[in-house]
């Protein structure tokens, strides 16, 4: 009998998305990706002495949430304007920050130095003659 799973196959694509310090935060981020239908885990980080000592009311944590790799466009589109977040960096690419692309800049903005028409004396009616 053969089994379904395969060697090359791969199935955990989670990854942490970003980090939530307050209560109120995490519900709010909760409530758009059940709405989004956009699946979640929370991963839980204990507080330190000092964390515990000077939080009277209890309304400061610190939880990792993680989505699947290719929600994350989505995802921070969803959890944009929300208070109390932090993202993680996985590196997206700015045009104002990054060197561009060979591609990108074969295709770039006019410069007004574009090359002049190139015209030559002989036409190509005379070649069909």
């Amino acid at each position: 009998m053969s089994s379904i799973i395969q060697n090359n196959q791969v199935f955990n694509n989670e990854i942490p998305f970003c980090r939530v310090y307050s209560v109120e935060s995490k519900k709010q981020l909760e409530e758009r990706f059940l709405a989004h239908r956009i699946s979640y885990f929370i991963e839980w980080q204990d507080k330190s002495f000092f964390q515990r000592l000077f939080d009277r009311s209890g309304s400061k944590i610190v939880c990792t949430f993680k989505i699947n790799r290719g929600e994350i466009a989505r995802a921070k589109a969803l959890a944009q304007g929300i208070e109390g977040i932090k993202f993680k960096d996985y590196g997206e690419e700015k045009n104002t920050e990054r060197i561009r692309k060979r591609s990108d800049s074969v295709v770039k903005e006019s410069d007004g130095l574009e090359m002049p028409e190139l015209k030559f004396e002989t036409s190509q009616d005379d070649y069909e003659e």
